[in-house]
């Protein structure tokens, strides 16, 4: 496994925690919002980069949200600085 790869997972779980405080969106509404829905445990997981999100769950959360996808491809100085 790339080492890098768990900084990624944790870049795009801090995205998608400052997004969805952002969108004023709960844990268990971001749970809902993909198919198959998710408990809130699981978006926990996902934004401490416990767990991955899938392709295809967080193209749903920017459908859905209005959210640009390239936000998840920002550097990690910006999630760093943006983090609250």
């Amino acid at each position: 496994m790339n080492p890098n790869s768990n900084e990624h997972i944790l870049q795009i779980g801090k995205h998608l925690k400052r997004l969805r405080k952002q969108s004023k969106l709960t844990q268990s509404k971001i749970g809902s919002q993909v198919n198959p829905p998710v408990r809130f445990q699981q978006v926990q997981k996902w934004e401490k980069g416990i767990n991955k999100i899938f392709a295809h769950q967080l193209l749903q959360l920017c459908y859905v949200n209005n959210w640009n996808l390239n936000e998840f491809k920002a550097s990690e100085s910006s999630v760093s600085a943006l983090d609250s």
